[in-house]
């Protein structure tokens, strides 16, 4: 029997011991911050990517004649993947839709969508990008598996709710769960629960929580009745929220037990919803802030309270609207985002599932946004929903963010990441001026609606830069990426450009013109064509000033189709060209 509990013991030391050294390879929690395996604390600014989700094919793609193919999603993915690593983009979000691939029992079924979702986490990495996943989520569209644990009651708005409650389904989802942890993904040869590429696990998006008197026309009822009884307490409204409490903590710790006894150890977070949430669940922030998970994620949307509910039907350009008594109320106000520097929750990591500027098309609110988030603690970021090629052009309504199609905002997006993973977290918010700031680094400006990030290898703006700006490019800069004019690039173009910089070369892209057929903020249905067009044919003048690369001997290759093609000699980096791919090579003999 001794030799029997030696065995074990010595067993279980070097089970302990192999996952200490996977956790090596992953992103860790500790006393409240996310940190990298050699220790450096995280800060990534991303988005909300979905190749793998029927409910983007069917509402994005389906409608403009995309096929349901996985090597069209394959494309659609690598495209957008190299567009997202050009403008910095650090970690991709994808809340999956388990009715996509899964039975009724919370089987893996394998689908065009679960191959999707296995190809965009092994490709993300190669773009040197973190995957944050999660697990449940459903969309009210379904057309994959229809017998799915996941497809009953769609079209009721409580039924987020009810996976809370639902044991049936709760089970359903742990299974679904485990399976998916302990799956191998093909493309990366990677057990899910294994992958350094995930930086984090989210349980679910956005849930739902029954009041008293909601929860009175509903199966559940009977439960809290007993569980009244059961304690003699009363049959009221505080007791009630007691009971929640316990529902919300047993729920969470549960669902953390299953992730845990798989072997995963990724930090795990629970979703906060939006601004507000916390009003009318008190007792569901302090479960959140009681349970086993590392992290709590929560949303940002200036400008979803202003437009008229439903927001769908209601559209409002908001690209001129003045956030300052926004961002002024909600600092610290404990019913807004005061509740996320609380004590209760000092011992939480802080990510943001979903941002985004809100039928706005400005240069400086993103940037502003990175600010604000930064102050709040928050080390992971990811805007809702990054539009991917293939369908970008037909986008318009309250989120939109391309590359090519929106490319002042674009840039803004750009800047804000530098600002994000540059500034120091929980840095004093400047509540007393919110749209005008200025910095050793970074400006942005609501007035001149612009935003620039300078250090001394990079430099980043959306919207023309002055020269009389005080922030200045550095001798040494490497990196530039634009939209617009400044000190050292001007160009007369509707696209975004990045220049890379090193001792003799020179390698341009330049974006094509986007020219908006209509207006960006609308909603359209994509039968009534493109909202945006994309002119790769004009020729537009840029001129390129900077030290070292004055008058000389220049020679311009263009790139296209895996080719480099020499085009001209030049002697000033003043050049008329079309959008493309473009080298510039100094002459030193």
């Amino acid at each position: 029997m001794k030799q029997l509990i030696y065995l074990v013991t010595i067993l279980a030391q070097l089970s302990s011991t192999a996952l200490l050294s996977q956790d090596n390879n992953l992103i860790y929690a500790e006393n409240g911050r996310l940190y990298h395996p050699g220790g450096k604390e995280v800060a990534m600014w991303g988005v909300n990517l979905q190749p793998c989700l029927s409910w983007e094919y069917n509402a994005l793609m389906k409608g403009i004649g995309i096929k349901e193919d996985a090597g069209v999603f394959k494309k659609m993915t690598d495209e957008s993947l190299d567009e997202l690593e050009l403008l910095g983009c650090k970690v991709i979000r994808c809340h999956l839709t388990p009715g996509d691939f899964t039975d009724d029992k919370g089987n893996l079924v394998e689908t065009i969508y679960l191959d999707a979702l296995d190809y965009m986490i092994a490709e993300t990495a190669k773009h040197n990008m973190y995957c944050y996943i999660a697990f449940i989520n459903h969309m009210g569209q379904n057309n994959v598996v229809p017998g799915s644990f996941m497809n009953t009651e769609l079209g009721k708005f409580d039924y987020r709710a009810r996976w809370i409650l639902d044991q049936q389904k709760v089970e359903y989802s742990k299974n679904f769960i485990t399976q998916l942890l302990n799956r191998k993904n093909p493309y990366n040869h990677t057990v899910y629960k294994n992958d350094s590429s995930v930086a984090v696990w989210e349980i679910m998006n956005e849930p739902r929580y029954y009041s008293y008197e909601a929860v009175k026309e509903t199966p559940y009822y009977a439960n809290f009745t007993d569980w009244a009884t059961t304690n003699k307490l009363e049959n009221n409204e505080s007791n009630y929220l007691k009971y929640r409490k316990q529902l919300v903590l047993g729920y969470i710790n549960d669902m953390y037990q299953t992730i845990r006894a798989t072997g995963d150890r990724h930090p795990i977070a629970w979703n906060c919803n939006w601004n507000r949430m916390i009003m009318g669940h008190e007792d569901v922030f302090e479960a959140i802030a009681e349970s086993d998970v590392e992290v709590t994620a929560f949303c940002n949307y200036p400008g979803q309270n202003v437009v008229k509910h439903p927001y769908q039907s209601n559209p409002e350009d908001l690209t001129r609207y003045d956030f300052t008594e926004w961002y002024q109320n909600f600092y610290d106000n404990k019913n807004y985002y005061g509740w996320v520097l609380s004590e209760p929750f000092k011992n939480k990591a802080k990510i943001v599932y979903e941002f985004e500027t809100f039928y706005n098309q400005s240069a400086y609110l993103y940037p502003l946004m990175a600010d604000f988030l930064r102050a709040m603690g928050v080390q992971m970021t990811a805007m809702w929903q990054y539009s991917m090629p293939g369908y970008a052009t037909y986008r318009s309504g309250s989120h939109v963010l391309n590359l090519k199609c929106t490319p002042a905002k674009a840039a803004s997006f750009a800047v804000a990441g530098k600002i994000f993973e540059n500034t120091p977290i929980m840095q004093p918010y400047h509540t007393e001026s919110i749209n005008e700031w200025e910095t050793e680094t970074y400006t942005y400006s609501y007035k001149n609606d612009m935003s620039l990030y300078c250090d001394d290898d990079v430099y980043y703006y959306s919207n023309n830069v002055k020269d009389s700006e005080s922030i200045k490019p550095g001798a040494l800069v490497r990196n530039i990426l634009g939209y617009g004019s400044s000190p050292i690039v001007k160009y007369d173009g509707t696209g975004l450009y990045k220049i890379m910089i090193s001792d003799n070369q020179m390698d341009i892209i330049i974006q094509p013109d986007a020219i908006h057929l209509k207006k960006l903020w609308q909603r359209y249905s994509q039968s009534e064509g493109p909202v945006t067009r994309l002119d790769d044919k004009v020729k537009h003048i840029i001129q390129i000033d900077l030290d070292g690369w004055e008058k000389g001997k220049y020679t311009l290759f263009e790139f296209k189709d895996g080719k480099r093609t020499k085009v001209g000699s030049m002697e000033n980096l003043k050049l008329e060209i079309t959008p493309g791919s473009y080298q510039i090579v100094k002459n030193t003999d």
